[in-house]
């Protein structure tokens, strides 16, 4: 009996180290939540990506200077397979948002690569994987402010930050995605 004591000690220790834990990790921003409207962000390089955005010159930018009501974030990582295989979906998805006379003026696209060097980014963009712009996080301080979520996750946020749509992982239907979208941002 005195040898089953000191091992129910460890395992009772090691269960209340585990809830403790558990209850620290982060949880992504859901849907009704909100992320800071001057989280800050490395600006895309490609001087057409700044002008889609509406952003000046400065290497960075909060989420707030982006000209539009709504802003649809794509969080990334570079070496994400998951990421790369939504990428054509998203393209897609970008190119008919771009080419709506309605919604294209007010919801903008950005990537939010995670992680990401000058260098890496460059990459991304000479691959044309992600034909939308692409901005850099390289020290994870926004991805912390969205609560740290997996690759890829999509947002739809507005102006003030409210998160009105979130989703963790490949999304392929782009069309009922786009419709989802024009009916949230009525």
């Amino acid at each position: 009996m005195p040898k089953r004591l000191p091992c129910a000690l460890v395992l009772a220790c090691l269960l209340l180290a585990s809830l403790s834990v558990q209850g620290l990790c982060a949880e992504p921003v859901a849907a009704g939540g909100t992320i800071p409207p001057d989280m800050s962000l490395l600006a895309p390089a490609a001087p057409e990506d700044r002008a889609y955005l509406g952003l000046d010159d400065g290497p960075v930018f909060k989420l707030s200077a982006i000209k539009a009501d709504f802003v649809i974030l794509e969080v990334i990582g570079v070496y994400c397979p998951q990421c790369h295989i939504q990428a054509p979906f998203f393209d897609k998805f970008f190119a008919r948002l771009s080419a709506d006379p309605v919604h294209g003026s007010k919801i903008k696209m950005v990537a939010v690569a995670t992680g990401a060097t000058t260098e890496e980014l460059a990459y991304l963009r000479e691959t044309g994987k992600y034909k939308y712009p692409v901005a850099s996080d390289p020290d994870y301080v926004a991805h912390k402010q969205m609560g740290e979520p997996k690759t890829p996750y999509t947002m739809l946020v507005n102006s003030k930050g409210q998160v009105l749509y979130a989703q963790v992982g490949i999304i392929e239907d782009v069309n009922a995605l786009y419709e989802q979208f024009a009916t949230l941002t009525r």
